[in-house]
């Protein structure tokens, strides 16, 4: 599944703010444009925090295609890159036009049913710089002061949103929306307030007085706002800190299926998919889940392949192999190479974060046990060899550094049921299975994990 992280900063407007179309609706949309960088072969429209359609980018940098499936959520975003994602609404009947630039400020905007739009692009560069301040501003602010000041950023906002003359319709979501955002901030509080001033706030008891008026099972707003979406998730998933922890996993399936709305479960379903994964305690509990809540056959069916994949990766059986892998170094590597060796692998990519810090932990274990018989191994699914030997020379990584042959395709890395990384595995000196979802370098066990010396 393709997912993007929706934290958008937006862009200047240029657009009549006041327009509505009064021309008969097409059950189409269509968008076009020029992008900044033409070197990019597509640019994706994102929905729902899924890219639903790759729009393929002509020599000259111009793109142009027709969306036909228009939801009565009409919120979606252009992705270039991760340094430009730009909101726009769609309808049937829009017909809107850009002209992407690296500078945000500079993108502009044409065509029909472009008010809604302008808006949101206005709403997500005044959020981000009054709210969500990368120097955590409002959020070092006492807890009675910062929510005088929340509600005050927000009315301006309301006041903007009214400026533009739209239908009443498009309004009134938007209002919710600035609601749910309201007490998404709220839920955010505390912990922004420890993480800048390092010391927990005092709350007053009323402090969450309106998130407790919130109905968080709402199968349509669910649908159709963005805002109220997130903020369930973040309800949720908070619950779920560490997906390794098998009593937070059943604690998640069983307050998530205690919830009413359908559409609800079957997201928070298609997402835990990916828990199924070795080592996992509660992978049947998952698949069940999975399988009772999905309505998409084709991730049922790929939860279920990788689970009959996972219940053959038992401790003791030979394992998955891998061979000629490219090294760093020059030449290639097996598996089989390492046979006489306790072997400490860490399947990784250059553009993973989680993946990154594990590195410094994963220097100091193979420092500390220099001379032991143990081999540890890295190998990147990265699709980019030139990214992956930057990174190498400049981390100064050690150990064996390889690069699977096809990425996440990688025939070692499907046998694995490898869908998420870092991943760390523990192959013994015959080459049979340790542990298919071994502790990260910076887990204080791994050490006596490794020597034997639990």
């Amino acid at each position: 599944m393709k997912k993007i992280i929706t934290c958008v900063i937006t862009i200047g407007l240029l657009a009549a703010c006041g327009e509505k179309s009064v021309q008969e609706k097409a059950d189409y949309a269509v968008i076009s444009g020029k992008v900044s960088v033409t070197e990019n072969e597509k640019i994706q429209l994102v929905h729902n925090n899924e890219v639903i359609k790759d729009i393929a980018i002509a020599s000259d940098g111009t793109f142009r295609d027709t969306i036909r499936t228009i939801t009565d959520n009409h919120s979606y975003y252009l992705f270039e890159n991760p340094q430009l994602l730009v909101p726009l609404y769609l309808d049937k009947g829009t017909q809107i036009e850009f002209t992407l630039n690296q500078d945000l400020s500079k993108v502009t905007l044409s065509g029909t049913q472009t008010g809604q739009t302008q808006y949101l692009i206005e709403r997500e560069l005044f959020v981000n710089k009054n709210i969500f301040r990368s120097d955590g501003a409002l959020f070092k602010q006492e807890p009675q002061a910062f929510k005088e000041s929340l509600k005050k950023f927000f009315a301006e906002l309301e006041t903007k949103l009214k400026g533009y003359n739209l239908d009443e319709d498009f309004v009134k979501r938007q209002q919710k929306w600035i609601q749910y955002k309201y007490i998404a901030a709220l839920t955010d509080y505390p912990n922004s307030y420890e993480y800048f001033l390092k010391k927990q706030p005092t709350l007053p008891q009323d402090f969450f007085a309106e998130r407790d008026q919130i109905d968080f099972d709402n199968a349509k707003e669910y649908e159709t706002d963005e805002a109220y979406r997130d903020l369930v998730q973040g309800k949720y998933y908070s619950q779920l800190s560490d997906a390794s922890d098998p009593a937070q996993v059943e604690n998640f399936i069983k307050l998530v299926s205690a919830l009413k709305s359908e559409n609800i479960r079957a997201d928070f379903a298609k997402e835990l998919a990916t828990l199924i994964i070795p080592g996992n305690t509660k992978n049947k509990e998952v698949l069940d889940f999975v399988l009772s809540n999905v309505k998409d056959e084709k991730v049922k069916q790929e939860a279920q392949a990788t689970y009959d994949k996972i219940t053959k990766l038992a401790v003791g059986v030979p394992s998955p192999v891998f061979t000629n892998y490219e090294n760093a170094n020059g030449g290639t590597n097996s598996l089989s190479d390492f046979k006489g060796k306790l072997v400490y692998v860490d399947v990784w990519a250059t553009w993973c974060r989680p993946c990154l810090a594990e590195i410094p932990a994963l220097k100091a274990l193979h420092d500390k046990l220099k001379g032991k018989n143990i081999e540890f191994v890295s190998i990147s699914i990265d699709e980019d060899k030139e990214a992956w030997h930057k990174a190498v020379k400049e981390r100064e990584l050690k150990g064996v550094q390889l690069i699977a042959d096809k990425a996440f395709e990688s025939q070692f890395i499907q046998d694995y049921g490898i869908s998420q990384i870092p991943t760390f595995l523990i192959i013994d000196k015959d080459g049979k299975i340790v542990n298919p979802n071994a502790p990260r370098p910076s887990d204080p066990d791994i050490e006596k994990i490794l020597t034997g010396k639990n």
